[in-house]
């Protein structure tokens, strides 16, 4: 019966993600934890074309210990490729946003992990 539940939730599950990526705007973040460092990614998505995207990234860093915070901006192109979103953002470096809905980051500046998947509504 488990087996049963979780075939249902996973075909349920997978259209759900792929709608939010196939409006004409959406947004992708990730937070994540290193020391008392918090470092998060906001992306936000406008399609330029079928699985292309023009983006916006924003990445800050916060320390908890001593409240200081940096920011870095920047903007560039996704494409989607195999399943996965390729995302070239400039100085900000390259991401890539999984099918299981995990995003990774080459830059220290930028987090990398789960993402949460939105349209803005």
């Amino acid at each position: 019966m488990r087996a049963l539940l979780i075939a249902v939730t996973l075909v349920v599950a997978a259209p759900a993600v792929a709608g939010v990526m196939d409006q004409a705007r959406w947004s992708a973040g990730a937070v994540e934890r290193r020391g008392p460092l918090t470092v998060t990614t906001g992306l936000d998505f406008v399609r330029t074309g079928p699985g292309e995207w023009r983006v916006r990234a924003r990445c800050e860093t916060r320390d908890t210990r001593t409240g200081r915070w940096s920011a870095r901006t920047g903007s560039g192109v996704a494409v989607r490729s195999m399943g996965m979103v390729m995302i070239d953002v400039g100085r900000l470096g390259r991401m890539v946003l999984f099918p299981n809905g995990e995003l990774a980051s080459n830059t220290a500046a930028c987090a990398s992990g789960t993402a949460d998947l939105g349209t803005g509504d």
